[in-house]
C-alpha cells in the first residue's frame, strides 16, 4: 500500500512540474496591427534618434547589453518582480499535499517527509515572480530626415529559486506583449527625448 501510494504521489508530482515554457499566440488577422504598433517614425536623423531610444531605456531602467551604430540595432533587458500566479499549479500541488497530509496521518507521521515538496511548491507558486524583459530596438534611416524605430519587447518570468536545481532560472513562460498602452508609451518618451537632445543643439 505504501509502495502503491508513493508511486502516485511521484507520478502526480511529475506531472504537475512538467511544465514547459509557455508563449501566447497571436492570431494571424492581428500580427499587422502587432507590427504597427511596435513601429514609430520620427521627422529626424537616426543619430538624434538612436541616441533618444537609449536615453528612453535607461529612464525605464533597462541595461543595454549590445548597441551597433552602423546596424542601428540595441538589445536592452530589464529586472523586475511581478505576481504570477498558475491556478492550476496551486490546485494540484494542493492535491498533492492533502493526499501527503491523509496518508500521514494514518501512517502516524512515518511518511511526514512527502509533505515537504508540496508545500516548498505551493509556497513558491505563491511569491511574486522574478520578470526579465528582453527588448530588441531597431532603428532605420529612411532618409535624412525620417527614421523608423521597431521597439520589440518580450516578458520571460522566472520561476522563483526554492531549493529545486531545475527551474531556478528556467523561463516559467514567455509573454509577447500585444496590448497598445507599452508601445505608446515607449515611442512618446523617445520623441520627448528627442526634444529635449535637439533643445541642446
Amino acid at each position: 500500500m505504501k509502495k502503491l501510494f508513493c508511486t502516485f504521489l511521484i507520478a502526480l508530482m511529475t506531472l504537475i512540474s512538467c511544465n514547459s515554457v509557455s508563449a501566447k499566440l497571436m492570431p494571424e488577422t492581428s500580427k499587422e496591427i502587432l507590427a504597427q504598433r511596435q513601429t514609430g517614425y520620427y521627422d529626424t536623423d537616426a543619430k538624434s534618434v538612436m541616441n533618444a531610444v537609449v536615453a528612453t531605456l535607461y529612464d525605464n531602467d533597462y541595461i543595454i547589453e549590445d548597441y551597433d551604430e552602423t546596424l542601428g540595432f540595441i538589445r536592452a533587458k530589464k529586472t523586475l518582480k511581478a505576481a504570477y500566479t498558475n491556478k492550476k499549479r496551486i490546485a494540484g500541488w494542493s492535491v498533492v499535499l492533502a493526499a501527503a497530509t491523509a496518508y500521514t496521518v494514518f501512517s502516524y507521521g512515518s511518511t511526514a517527509a512527502t509533505m515537504y515538496s508540496p508545500s516548498r511548491r505551493i509556497a513558491t507558486e505563491l511569491k511574486d515572480k522574478t520578470v526579465v524583459i528582453d527588448a530588441n530596438v531597431y532603428i532605420n534611416k529612411i532618409d535624412e530626415n525620417k527614421t523608423e524605430v521597431k521597439f520589440l519587447p518580450v516578458e520571460k518570468v522566472l520561476q522563483n529559486a526554492d531549493g529545486f536545481a531545475f527551474n531556478q532560472m528556467a523561463p516559467l513562460k514567455v509573454i509577447r506583449i500585444y496590448k497598445a498602452y507599452p508601445y505608446e508609451e515607449f515611442f512618446s518618451q523617445v520623441e520627448n527625448n528627442l526634444q529635449q537632445i535637439n533643445s541642446l543643439i
